[in-house]
């Protein structure tokens, strides 16, 4: 195959030497582009469990302030090389880089590794799988594994979708090619779509993109592959068949790209552009919030409420929470969370947080348990969330439009247990929601089947509900569940195991006819106990 090298007048692949003190505004710019993103992702994942978003950028921008510093020394210096240097900068890449990511939705990742296999099987890819709740996958190599991974440049549609940046121009695509015709030899069918695969398959671009493929359908999201797409911003088709070919070859092997004269120039940073590149997760948050026994804990903890100083008989658990407590108060972001939004929980999860703070609640978390589920028409909803602000020091954030009491429900009553099965999604999603110990299981199965967003402060019962239901194929992506997590909950207080402190415990529930909470059986237990030991 004879590879024409002669270059194309086409300015754009290799434009004018910029002014060396354009490039570093233009570096600069992009520095405070992505310090405006940094601050928008910070304040929509605010109160989110994880930090993993917010370290999204860090990659690219830490890349764009090292080109910066160097910059800076070349320009100043005195050094013949420096113009050298700076005209290979590395900074058309990173520009690159944030002009993909500026035309796209709801990004995951930048610039993040990805493990290149050999895959046995799927391996879980970085993404949006319950709703709005970022997952880090299995896919980031090891430390041992550095050699076998590939750096996504852009993951974005909520991991649906993989770009990879090259800044190869056509002239180094042809030189590329030719060097690789020499190596292999002459062939004359050059014009063949087969002998262009078999002369070109070491030309790095095309390993590139047959390697891309090969990774993103060894991965898996919502039990799908990733789309992957190569990014040329410096290639331009239809100005050497050559370069056609090698484009149409690419596609070929199952990958998009998209080219320099394809490519429209990016949209200036906004606030909306901003909202469509990483949305708030909180934008499909239900009316109605289902909450479950950990959300519950966490409202009535005296350690949630109060400077609790640590005690000789409390659990190290306990003291860990004290800590973060101290440093991360949870009553504000929790409280604005539910804030005005009707709150229900089934009548397991509030069966359990009564047998815990029957069993070891003290007087105030007693206290705020009944104020939270116990109906009482003698108490108004305002004079209700007022005394629950006595029992606080956070007070103040807990807002006046705080919907208490919360609704108690039986699922089976609420949508009768045929219709409760079915909107699950058949048996099938029942039996993977299995791993969840109850109550755990009731509540996440409740929220789903209504379709009302989960509030936990269960991170690890997200973790595995979201990988067991990756072994579902067909279950559609508008289907998965909708939950908002807090990182940390908070355990009770508590009493000292043996302790002879007299409580006065309180109904917590609808226990007006007959007691759900299970408090006069509690009692009864007590008056034996005492019995006995008399």
């Amino acid at each position: 195959m004879n590879i024409n090298t002669t270059y194309s007048s086409s300015g754009y692949n290799e434009p004018t030497p910029p002014n060396n003190e354009d490039v570093l505004l233009r570096a600069k710019e992009l520095q405070v582009e992505l310090e405006q993103f940094a601050e928008h992702v910070a304040d929509v994942y605010k109160g989110y469990f994880q930090e993993l978003p917010k370290h999204m950028h860090l990659s690219l921008y830490n890349d764009v302030l090292v080109e910066i510093e160097n910059l800076q020394k070349d320009i100043s210096s005195q050094d013949p090389l420096s113009p050298h240097r700076i005209s290979s900068s590395n900074l058309p890449y990173l520009q690159a880089v944030w002009d993909v990511a500026k035309t796209s939705k709801d990004i995951i990742k930048l610039r993040h590794p990805v493990f290149s296999g050999p895959f046995k099987h799927h391996i879980l890819s970085p993404g949006i799988r319950i709703r709005d709740i970022m997952s880090q996958g299995g896919s980031e190599p090891k430390r041992n594994q550095n050699r076998r991974s590939l750096r996504i440049d852009v993951i974005c549609n909520g991991g649906l979708s993989w770009y990879k940046v090259s800044t190869i121009t056509n002239r180094r695509l042809l030189f590329d090619m030719a060097k690789e015709a020499v190596y292999c030899g002459d062939s004359d069918d050059g014009d063949s779509t087969s002998s262009a695969a078999q002369d070109f398959s070491d030309v790095p671009l095309v390993k590139l993109a047959k390697s891309l493929n090969t990774i993103a359908q060894g991965h898996q999201i919502r039990n799908l592959s990733p789309t992957s797409t190569l990014f040329l911003p410096r290639i331009f088709e239809g100005e050497h068949v050559e370069v056609d070919n090698i484009m149409t070859l690419c596609r070929g092997m199952g990958v998009n790209v998209l080219c320099g004269s394809a490519i429209a120039p990016p949209p200036s940073l906004s606030k909306d552009l901003l909202h469509k590149m990483i949305p708030s997760p909180k934008r499909s948050i239900t009316p109605e919030l289902n909450v479950d026994t950990s959300v519950l804990v966490a409202l009535v903890s005296d350690i949630s409420h109060f400077k609790v100083k640590k005690q000789a008989w409390l659990g190290r658990s306990q003291e860990d929470h004290i800590d973060m407590e101290n440093s991360d108060p949870l009553i504000p972001p929790l409280c604005s969370l539910l804030d005005d939004h009707p709150l229900v929980c089934v009548k397991e999860a509030a069966g359990t947080l009564a047998r815990i703070i029957h069993t070891m609640g003290t007087a105030s978390e007693n206290a705020r348990a009944h104020l939270l589920l116990t109906p009482d028409e003698s108490m108004t909803r305002e004079q209700r969330v007022e005394n629950f602000r006595v029992l606080s020091i956070h007070g103040d954030h807990i807002p006046s439009s705080l919907q208490i009491p919360i609704r108690v429900t039986d699922p089976e009553v609420d949508s009768g247990r045929a219709s409760y099965q079915t909107d699950c999604n058949t048996l099938l999603i029942q039996e993977k929601l299995k791993i969840l110990i109850q109550p755990g299981r009731s509540v996440f199965s409740y929220g789903w089947a209504k379709g009302l967003t989960t509030v936990t402060c269960n991170a690890l019962a997200v973790k595995q509900l979201e990988k067991s239901l990756e072994e579902l194929p067909d279950l559609p992506v508008s289907e998965w569940p909708s939950v908002w997590a807090f990182s940390s909950s908070r355990p009770l207080v508590g009493v000292p195991k043996g302790s002879d402190e007299q409580r006065l415990r309180k109904h917590i529930g609808d226990c007006r006819g007959v007691c759900v909470c299970g408090l006069e059986d509690f009692d009864q237990s007590q008056a034996l106990r005492t019995t006995s030991a008399d």
